[in-house]
Parts: structure tokens; C-alpha cells; sequence
């Protein structure tokens, strides 16, 4: 039988923190927070899937653009980064003998990626590198939103760590956007990312998911 997790005060004060440094235009209820702090198997399966995406999606990256060496050092980077993160979680569920859940559907970052505007170079690759740019401030805001009530001191010791990675991620994303085209054009398109990703969220937080 699993050791019962060490308990920890929930820090809500830090999400708000984190909220003026992202630049999402909807925000996660509390009410996701508590359901997935009452679901932890589910939501720790469900975020090992996450970091195996992201990981397989920056090396996709590399092989899309592999003229670009900046950004295929940068996703190599990335990608390993979020390796570790995947060991991480499976480390957690190890310990505690719970299942990995395999490839599930993400109904959120499909309808993301519908998003981008595919055969339209160079706007394509800039749409790709938003598309991970709200991937990545997407999961920091739910990470920390966890941690504001999360008492297990296991899994909050791993949100921690990662909350922080996901914003320099989604910051690092945002800037390879940046680099070949108008920075004024590219915020415009990524204002409308996050418009049409703040429709999306208006049907999340039901789920103990990480994209739920």
C-alpha cells in the first residue's frame, strides 16, 4: 500500500502573484483546483501524457524548421527539460503505485492547434511557437491555481518546481515568434490566439485534468 503523502498549507496568495505575469485573458476557477486536488491519480496520469506531448512537439519543431539552428537548440533544450518533468511524475505515480493513462484526448489543445494556419509560411511558424506559447502559460496558470489548494506535499514540491519552468517555456516560445517577422504584427496575432483560446476555457475546469 502507498505511503500516505506529507501535508502542506495551500498558498493561494502566490497565484495571484503569478496571474499579473501571464497573459491569458480567462482564469481558472477554484473549483478545478479542488476537484483535481481530490483526483491526484487522474490528474498526475494526465500530466505525465502533457509532458510527453510538449517533449514530442518541440522536437516536431525541430524537424519542421531544421535551418532554424536557434530554435532547434532551443527546443532540444526544451525537450529534454520536459523529459525530466516526465520522469518526475512518473517517479510520483511509481511510489504510489498508480497507473500511467497512456495518450488521452485533449479536447483544448486540439481545438489550439485547429488553430494554426497551416501552409501559410512564415506565418505558420509563428503560429506553431504561440501555439506552444499558450500550451505552456496555459499549464503554468493551472499549476499554480493547483497549488493554491493542494495540501499533498509531494506533488506540490514537483508544481513548484515546474510552475516557474512553464513560464520561462511559454516566454521562450513567445520570443523564437518574434524573431523573422514585425514584432507589432506578431502581438496582434497573438492577441488573437489568446481571444480565441479565453473562448476554449469557457468550457474548462470540469475536468481533474491538466487541460480539463
Amino acid at each position: 500500500m502507498a505511503t500516505p503523502a506529507a501535508r502542506r498549507a495551500p498558498q493561494p496568495e502566490r497565484y495571484e502573484e503569478v496571474k499579473q505575469s501571464l497573459p491569458l485573458l480567462a482564469w481558472t476557477p477554484e473549483s478545478w483546483a479542488r476537484l483535481a486536488a481530490q483526483a491526484l491519480p487522474t490528474f498526475l496520469a494526465d500530466h505525465a501524457s502533457c509532458e510527453q506531448q510538449v517533449a514530442l512537439y518541440a522536437l516536431s519543431l525541430t524537424s519542421y524548421y531544421p535551418e532554424d539552428l536557434e530554435l532547434v537548440t532551443r527546443m532540444a533544450a526544451l525537450a529534454a527539460e520536459e523529459v525530466q518533468h516526465f520522469r518526475r511524475v512518473v517517479m510520483i505515480l511509481k511510489r504510489r503505485r498508480l497507473p500511467l493513462a497512456g495518450r488521452r484526448q485533449n479536447p483544448w489543445a486540439k481545438a489550439l492547434r485547429g488553430h494554426i494556419a497551416l501552409g501559410r509560411e512564415p506565418w505558420t511558424k509563428v503560429d506553431r511557437l504561440l501555439f506552444g506559447a499558450l500550451v505552456e502559460a496555459r499549464s503554468c496558470e493551472r499549476f499554480t491555481r493547483l497549488l493554491s489548494v493542494l495540501e499533498d506535499a509531494d506533488v506540490a514540491a514537483l508544481l513548484e518546481d515546474l510552475g516557474p519552468a512553464e513560464k520561462r517555456h511559454w516566454e521562450l516560445f513567445y520570443r523564437l515568434a518574434c524573431r523573422e517577422m514585425k514584432e507589432e504584427a506578431v502581438a496582434r496575432r497573438w492577441q488573437g490566439w489568446l481571444e480565441f483560446e479565453r473562448e476554449l476555457a469557457r468550457s474548462l475546469g470540469v475536468a481533474p485534468t491538466v487541460h480539463g
